[in-house]
């Protein structure tokens, strides 16, 4: 070790002693102490969501409690206890809400799992003593084909098209792009006794992009319901509509018959008429027509005998007319409306498109 280091050394040593004598006094002369800056009040929150997701998955949500100053309160537990937040989710259509407790956040911020099934862009808000803050969009998409669904009216009448749409939905009703490619022509059918439609085969092509539009003609009033019967992944599979209610046209004629072929002069037998439309549809509605209906019995020498009744005197578009008859002999009975316009009644029907556009009306008879 040379001089020179020895002095350098030494040279050193002294002032970091005078500088602990200096700190030394000033201790005796000022005093110091600390002090904590807590989080102010609640300013906002901080959602942060994921940007896209699939209907009915789960995706969870982070809420963080911030100050005016962005400071996360981590004492919002504490502060609120017994409280909770408000948390929408959803659109300006429709929307979902739910309540998270204060007591939940852990160091001022929680998590917690949603799901949504309606397919489109969707926030998430929170909202609690007047401070609202919204999540960015979330994006929700479609998942894979699970049904065909089948948009048929509520109401139709005999021999009058009605429109149907069809859609590719999700397992949650959210209308998508793509279904499986059937195999062959897709079978159509209303379900109920000697029901048919027209047309029955629909080529599969004409769904084109998970929708099509028909146009079906039933003459057989009811309550029935469309069946699409598809094959594809080697099944059949088969999509039904909600009820339909297919009511009769207009009055076209009646019915007659009686309770007995043969009967002997003097017994009272029964007439029964049925009112129905040029389908044979029963109208069970006739009693609310305006008119009379006249009853007239004829023999081979004329007009025997005739009656007017009212159209009130139907039951569920059925009248039983009790009679008898003294003299003997074949006759026929007729039944016709009076003071009926038959061309006005039609003419006052309510107007139906009769040529709808769709390829598929006109396909098989």
């Amino acid at each position: 070790m040379n001089l020179n280091f020895k002095k350098t050394a030494a040279y050193r040593i002294v002032l970091i002693l005078f500088a602990i004598s200096i700190l030394l006094a000033s201790a005796r002369v000022y005093a110091f102490t600390t002090i904590t800056i807590l989080p102010g009040k609640l300013n906002n929150f901080r959602v942060n969501v994921p940007g896209t997701v699939a209907a009915g998955s789960k995706f969870t949500v982070k809420l963080v409690a911030l100050d005016d100053y962005g400071n996360i309160i981590t004492d919002f537990a504490n502060k609120y206890e017994g409280l909770n937040i408000g948390v929408n989710i959803g659109n300006n259509i429709t929307s979902e809400h739910l309540d998270i407790p204060a007591s939940e956040f852990k160091n001022g911020a929680v998590n917690f799992n949603l799901s949504y099934k309606k397919a489109g862009n969707i926030k998430v808000s929170a909202l609690f003593e007047g401070v609202q803050n919204t999540s960015s969009t979330i994006y929700v998409a479609a998942g894979p084909f699970h049904n065909l669904k089948i948009a048929a009216p509520k109401k139709a009448s005999a021999g009058e098209p009605f429109g149907v749409k069809v859609f590719a939905v999700d397992q949650y009703g959210n209308s998508i792009r793509f279904m499986p490619k059937p195999n062959g022509d897709i079978k159509v059918y209303l379900t109920g006794d000697n029901f048919k439609v027209r047309p029955r085969i629909i080529p599969a092509n004409y769904i084109k992009n998970g929708s099509g539009k028909f146009s079906f003609i039933s003459d057989r009033a009811g309550s029935s319901r469309l069946n699409f019967e598809v094959d594809y992944d080697g099944r059949t599979h088969i999509f039904i509509s909600k009820n339909i209610d297919i009511y009769p046209s207009y009055f076209n004629k009646f019915l007659i018959s009686t309770n007995i072929a043969k009967v002997p002069a003097g017994r009272p037998f029964i007439i029964k008429i049925v009112s129905v439309d040029k389908y044979g549809n029963v109208i069970n509605d006739v009693n609310k027509m305006k008119g009379k209906v006249k009853l007239v019995l004829i023999s081979q020498s004329g007009i025997e005998r005739s009656s007017l009744f009212s159209f009130k005197s139907f039951n569920k578009g059925i009248a039983l007319v009790k009679t008898v008859f003294n003299r003997v002999g074949t006759f026929s009975i007729y039944a016709k409306p009076e003071g009926i316009n038959l061309k006005k009644l039609k003419a006052h029907l309510p107007k139906v498109n009769r040529k709808i556009r769709a390829k598929s009306l006109l396909l098989y008879k």
